[in-house]
């Protein structure tokens, strides 16, 4: 432990604490108070009052220290946690949109075209700028790559190359490169993968700037190699992408992504952090406090989690955020704005909160209700000793006493709220967090789908089979949707049909069924409507025969004639909804130790009207309604809600995000509108149960010694009653540990403490005032002096304020609850709160004879006197 400003703080936090400005205010809170404890115990020993501050002082002092150290700690950790999950995303979102490159490269390296093209440059053998024979097939050639980035817009360009590395044709034509001595170029043509992934200078693009690159090899009708295609994936574009939605407007944090030395290749802030810039990740520990041109700050490194068994490039994705900066908001002040009573359930009840955590505030109230208990006593041994002598400065010290108290206990409580809002805060920006990421790796994923079918809609084989050889078609074309679905697992069945809805091919065996079967529903209707090629249609999200009657989506796109735009047919694509959708939604949550997602977390996409698309457990099943309030799901595209939320009597953390699209996918110029939402749950604990703590707010009576007589009133609480006894019966308050029950006693008496050498009897109140309750773990005992008789104890569960009253303000009890047998001999009228009941002032004399004496009427007697 190191010692930060006189108080014990854990090594890590040490050098953060003081960029912390919340926790930084409450340790100087706190420490003021520390100094006044401080000068109260001195002037505590000096004055006699008989009330030792140094338990109080040392007690509050060690308290100050855990709080702060977990203050601190909550506040370092929900800042991690965010760094940490940007990190996360910024690689790993990534890495699953290059996973489909990976297969685009493999589909398109087999294109007819391509491979016609090339066998014409082959056969040429020059290059394309000196060959006038060329111009017209690699026009349409070029026009082709210019429809594929139309669909696919992620490339910024494609190159096409012969086997020595000559450019035969290319999408963007103002690159005057005309070949390549890359590496990645003789690595196409020889590997055994199933494509080249290469990153850094290209000599393909303009003074050789870094680039992204997806390569295959193009192979004749011998299998031979006869070129070499090249993707150039838009990396720059589509981190810019990435980094607006993981760093918002004002943000201090830069996201960086590292390669495997430590280079900056793309920046959030490249003002800030530039490209080429050389770190450190961090890979060994959670965070570190690093330095970078002066300037502290907190970094923080995650490596790429990999998808569906592709790694992604050896990169890292690494954040880091200046210290000034790092922990200066405070988000946690959104949940003021939540009902107090389900804040009250949820930091009791929730496993947000650890023994520790809730240990705190159980600790505080100790100290304090010792406190009180003491400032109790001086006020009551003050009367006893304060005959004769001027006891003003004793009075004036015990009353600056209490106030210090009940200072120090506002401080702890508001810093322990702030603690546990910093907690729960940090659960619903996650589930928050996590919403946002299911939503756009959805929104991703069908982009693509949106693409492959527009594209495999171009397939020249497919056109020219449905336009001029219908009869025919079906052989020639199942063997081409045979070897696009084993490449794109994602679907399990593609099928082509013709312009009367017949189907004339599939992709599986298990689809052959519907060969020759005619498609009438809606979204056929609507595909063969479309009215170019960069049209496409969606089904609604509904169960149909072609997924075994579960409901998903279906995809499709126009099929036109080779000689014009005409209509000839339409292809289809079944997505398999279940498992590709529950995938996406179970990567999103937070792992167990084996990997797995939390028990206690699940996530679900719903429409809004709350039909479940899909969940990541089974808990929920495609087509149910999930049980939220409307309001909860009337959502705009993009927008988002975090919040506590009770659903089937479970409290849980949720955060909602609903779809804004990819790209042009559902984007301004895309007709397609169909809004998701993904909400991701987290449980917190059961709706049902209560706050443990009840208000029970103390009477004010009046406080006066300036005119006339007074009598001083101690006052206490038993259950929901505050009652009173004059103090010169009192002789002090003690502590209940160590009460002894008897086996077989009365059901008022709790038990014998021993006080002073003696077996002291110790009687409950709470039978008389209605239901015995159990004996809180807070409970006090009172003991009181008769005027003749042993001493005895009330058990109560609360000490209040001892104020001393004008006798005129003590009201005798009317005539009939004034005899011998009743329990209280006075009433006092309170100033607060407004509404409140009367206080009863209780005679000791009458209290003993009724327990000590056997009064089986004092019951209904004291029931007489809280009426009247």
């Amino acid at each position: 432990m190191a010692t930060y400003k006189n108080l014990p703080l854990d090594d890590t936090l040490a050098g953060l604490v003081r960029h912390m400005q919340q926790v930084e205010d409450y340790r100087e809170s706190l420490q003021q108070l520390q100094s006044n404890w401080d000068n109260l115990t001195l002037l505590g020993q000096l004055s006699g009052v008989g009330t030792d501050m140094s338990t109080t002082r040392q007690g509050f002092h060690a308290l100050t220290g855990a709080l702060i150290n977990r203050l601190a700690g909550e506040t370092l950790h929900k800042t991690v946690q965010e760094m940490g999950g940007r990190a996360q995303v910024a690689i790993d979102i990534l890495v699953r949109n290059l996973f489909e490159r990976t297969a685009d490269i493999g589909f398109l390296a087999t294109d007819g075209e391509i491979r016609a093209f090339l066998a014409i440059a082959e056969a040429k053998r020059k290059l394309y700028d000196r060959d006038q024979q060329l111009d017209e097939p690699r026009r349409s050639l070029e026009a082709r790559f210019a429809e594929y980035v139309a669909k696919y817009s992620v490339y910024s360009d494609i190159v096409l190359l012969n086997p020595e590395g000559d450019v035969v044709a290319r999408l963007d034509r103002r690159v005057g490169v005309d070949a390549s001595q890359h590496p990645f170029v003789r690595e196409a043509l020889i590997t055994q993968a199933a494509y080249v992934e290469t990153f850094g200078p290209i000599d393909l693009l303009p003074t050789g700037q870094p680039a992204l690159v997806y390569a295959y090899r193009v192979t004749n009708g011998r299998g031979k190699p006869a070129g070499v295609l090249a993707l150039v994936f838009a990396f720059e574009n589509e981190m810019a992408g990435i980094f607006g939605k993981l760093v918002p407007a004002g943000d201090w944090s830069v996201v960086t992504l590292l390669d495997d030395a430590g280079r900056v290749i793309t920046s959030s802030d490249p003002d800030h952090i530039a490209v080429g810039t050389h770190l450190t990740p961090v890979l060994d520990a959670p965070w570190r406090v690093v330095r970078f041109r002066g300037q502290e700050y907190l970094a923080v490194s995650r490596r790429s989690l990999g998808y569906q068994g592709y790694p992604g490039p050896a990169w890292t994705g690494h954040v880091m955020l200046p210290l000034q900066q790092a922990f200066a908001s405070d988000d946690a002040a959104d949940l003021h704005q939540m009902p107090r009573q389900v804040l009250e359930i949820v930091t009791q009840h929730s496993n947000l909160f650890g023994p520790e955590l809730k240990g705190i505030p159980t600790q505080a109230a100790l100290i304090q209700r010792d406190l009180n208990r003491s400032v109790w006593n001086g006020n009551v041994r003050h009367r006893a000793s304060a005959a004769g002598r001027d006891s003003g400065f004793s009075k004036t010290l015990l009353w600056e006493i209490s106030k210090t108290g009940q200072r120090t206990q506002d401080v702890f409580e508001q810093s322990i709220d702030n603690l546990q809002a910093t907690v729960l805060w940090a659960e619903l920006a996650d589930s928050a967090f996590q919403a946002a990421l299911a939503i756009d790796i959805m929104d991703r994923n069908l982009y693509e789908r949106a693409n492959d079918c527009r594209w495999w809609a171009l397939t020249a084989d497919f056109r020219d089979a449905l336009g001029n050889r219908p009869r025919e078609a079906g052989a020639h074309i199942a063997p081409i949707l045979a070897a696009i679905n084993d490449l794109y697992t994602v679907y399990t069945l593609l099928l082509v049909f013709d312009t009367g809805g017949r189907v004339v091919a599939v992709s599986r065996p298990e689809g052959e069924a519907w060969v020759g079967e005619t498609l009438s529903d809606d979204w056929t209707r609507a595909v063969l409507a479309l009215p170019d090629a960069q049209g496409y249609a969606v089904s609604d999200f509904a169960a149909t025969p072609l997924y075994g009657n579960r409901p998903t989506y279906l995809y499709g796109a126009a099929i036109r004639g080779t000689q014009s735009t005409r209509v000839v047919g339409g292809v289809g694509i079944v997505f398999d909804a279940a498992p590709q959708f529950a995938a996406m939604l179970r990567d999103t949550l937070p792992k167990a130790s084996d990997g797995a997602p939390a028990k206690a977390c699940f996530a679900a996409f719903v429409t809004p009207t709350g039909q479940v698309i899909a969940c990541s457990d089974d808990r929920l099943q495609p087509g149910q309604t999930l049980p939220l309030p409307a309001e909860r799901l009337d959502l705009a595209p993009g927008q988002s809600w975090s919040d506590v939320v009770d659903l089937n009597g479970q409290f849980y953390a949720v955060g909602a995000r609903a779809s804004s699209g990819y790209r042009e996918f559902k984007g301004p110029r895309d007709p397609y509108r169909n809004t998701v939402i993904a909400l991701v749950f987290s449980a917190l604990c059961a709706s049902t149960g209560h706050a443990e703590q009840a208000e029970h707010p103390r009477p004010t009576l009046e406080h006066d010694t300036r005119h006339g007589p007074h009598r001083e009133i101690a006052t206490f609480r038993v259950g929901d009653e505050w009652l009173g006894l004059c103090s010169e019966r009192i002789h002090e308050a003690v502590d209940a540990v160590g009460l002894t029950p008897l086996p077989g006693a009365e059901p008022h008496f709790a038990g014998l403490k021993l006080y002073e050498g003696q077996a002291t009897p110790v009687f409950r109140l709470d039978g008389l005032l209605g239901a015995p309750a159990p004996i809180p773990a807070e409970a006090q005992i009172i003991l009181l002096r008769r005027e003749d008789g042993p001493p005895f104890g009330l058990l109560v569960d609360e000490l209040g304020e001892i104020p001393e009253v004008p006798a005129e303000l003590v009201k005798p009890l009317p005539p009939m609850a004034s005899d011998r047998a009743a329990l209280a001999e006075a009433m006092i009228c309170p100033m607060h709160p407004p509404g409140a009941n009367m206080v009863l002032v209780l005679s000791a004399d009458r209290l003993g004879a009724h327990f000590l004496g056997a009064d089986p009427a004092g019951r209904l007697h004291l029931a007489h006197s809280r009426a009247a």
